[in-house]
Order: structure tokens, then C-alpha cells, then sequence
């Protein structure tokens, strides 16, 4: 079960998945395309050791991206864990199509976006991300939160929004396909002494309300932290998605709501008929 009072005070939650084989997958599979990819077996976790120079980084995960997205592996995760979201969501729920992947290597803040809350950036409170690690995941290397701060208003946030400092963040860049923002909204340095490391296991996953701030500065542990953001959020959340209509795809359905979209299919065939 999703501990539902620590969410609604903390604005976020470790869950234990009840099913972690497509999680599993997923490792396996992203282990076997880096090697692929680099002609030989580099662990996940000692990724860094073997790419050094960002170019060669941004380029390798790119590759990665396409290959997690084409393979569905952040809809399978989730849909495998539906007996633990449809209690705290609701019934009929979408997934986030084009998951972000994640490859934070040790000392580069360069990997890494920084403290920040999705909404600063058109996100919604009524969407829920949910980052699931590919490695195990101490604290010197873990997402940070801000406990609390998912109720606060957007003012109580003050930013100054700048052009992002690492020149190969730029509008259409690769980076900023991989989620990279090129005009961050840059909260106060001081927010730090309030963000605490989640730590996280294979087979778990942190889950937080956009509203949450969160983020992290640099890994600064010893491993390269792999992990996916996966959102999810009820198919009738008040959210418009008019700027990002593809933006997610179903993923459960009630039996009404499934019986009431069977209607609405065959009255569409019978008008164009």
C-alpha cells in the first residue's frame, strides 16, 4: 500500500513496488544496450568510469532514451503496480508515453537539474512523477526533496530565470530533449539546508506531487544513479494538456468508463456510416 497520510504531509513517498520483474527488465535490458553501445560490459553503476567527456555522454543517452521509450518499459512498470496507484489515484489513469531517462554521474552537476518544482514550468499538482532507479541508490547520490512544500504557493518561491549556463542546453538541443531545461528558474542556494536525500533501493521508487520542490545538485557518491521519471495522473484531472496533447497515453480504465468510450466508438461508426 502507498502510505497516503505521509504523501498528503510530505508531498511525496517511498513505495516498495509490489511487482518488481518489469523493473528488473528494464536494468537488464538498459545493461545489455550500453554494452551494445560501448562494445563491452560496463556495469550501470560504474558507468562513469568509461565515459568521461560530455559529448560522448549526451550522445550515448540519447540512444538510451529512444531505446527506453520504443521499449514501453515506463508504461509496463506501472501497469504492474496498478493494485498500489488505483487506491491513491483512482480507477482510470494515464502514463506519462515519453518517460525521461536519467544518467547522473558522480561529481557533474552538468548531469543534473538542480532544485526546482515542476509547476515553475506548466506542470500540475494533479500529476504525480513517479522516479523508479535502474541501480541501487544511497544518499549521496539520491533525488533530494523538500518536505513540505507541496501546499506552498508558487510565491513563496521567489526565482530569477536565467539562460542555462552549460552551452549544450539550448532550445532543441539534445539535452533539452532529454529534459535538460535551457532557461531554469533558479530557486535561492539556501533551499538546500531544507532538501532532504531520499535514498532508494532496486525495486522501490519515490513518488511526488509536481508542486514538490525537488531535484538535485551533483551526485556525490560513487555511482552513476540511472533512474526514470514516470508521471501519471487520473484521465479526469482538470489539467490542460492543449500544449502537450500527446503527453500521455491510457493506462487503466474503470468498467463504466470503459463500457461508456465502447458507446461513444460505436455511435462514431454508426454516424459515419
Amino acid at each position: 500500500m502507498i502510505d497516503i497520510e505521509h504523501f498528503s504531509e510530505k508531498g511525496w513517498v517511498v513505495i516498495n513496488f509490489i511487482d518488481q520483474t518489469p523493473v528488473l527488465k528494464a536494468r537488464e535490458a538498459l545493461q545489455a544496450h550500453l554494452n551494445k553501445l560501448l562494445g563491452k560490459n560496463i556495469p550501470l553503476e560504474d558507468y562513469h568510469t568509461e565515459v568521461e567527456d560530455d559529448a560522448q555522454h549526451t550522445d550515448i543517452q540519447t540512444k538510451m532514451t529512444e531505446f527506453f521509450r520504443n521499449q514501453k518499459f515506463g508504461k509496463a512498470i506501472i501497469e504492474k503496480q496498478l493494485s498500489l496507484f488505483k487506491p491513491f489515484m483512482g480507477l482510470d489513469l494515464c502514463v506519462q508515453q515519453n518517460p525521461y531517462l536519467r544518467m547522473a554521474r558522480p561529481g557533474k552537476p552538468q548531469d543534473n537539474i538542480g532544485y526546482h518544482r515542476d509547476t515553475f514550468y506548466g506542470g500540475s499538482p494533479f500529476e504525480l512523477s513517479v522516479l523508479v532507479p535502474y541501480v541501487d541508490v544511497p544518499a549521496p547520490s539520491a533525488l533530494q526533496v523538500m518536505t513540505g512544500s507541496h501546499t506552498l504557493p508558487e510565491n513563496h518561491f521567489p526565482t530569477t530565470q536565467i539562460e542555462n549556463p552549460d552551452e549544450a542546453v539550448r532550445k532543441g538541443s539534445s539535452k533539452h530533449q532529454l529534459g535538460f531545461l535551457y532557461a531554469p528558474k533558479v530557486m535561492d542556494p539556501s533551499i538546500a539546508n531544507e532538501m532532504l536525500a531520499v535514498p532508494l533501493k532496486l525495486g522501490q521508487a519515490i513518488a511526488f506531487s509536481l508542486s514538490t520542490v525537488h531535484g538535485c545538485v551533483v551526485n556525490s557518491g560513487t555511482t552513476t544513479r540511472w533512474s526514470s521519471d514516470i508521471r501519471v495522473m487520473s484521465a479526469f484531472a482538470p489539467v490542460d494538456l492543449s500544449a502537450r496533447p500527446d503527453y500521455y497515453e491510457p493506462l487503466s480504465s474503470s468498467a463504466l468508463t470503459a463500457q461508456a468510450q465502447n458507446y461513444f466508438t460505436a455511435t462514431a461508426n454508426e454516424t459515419s456510416e
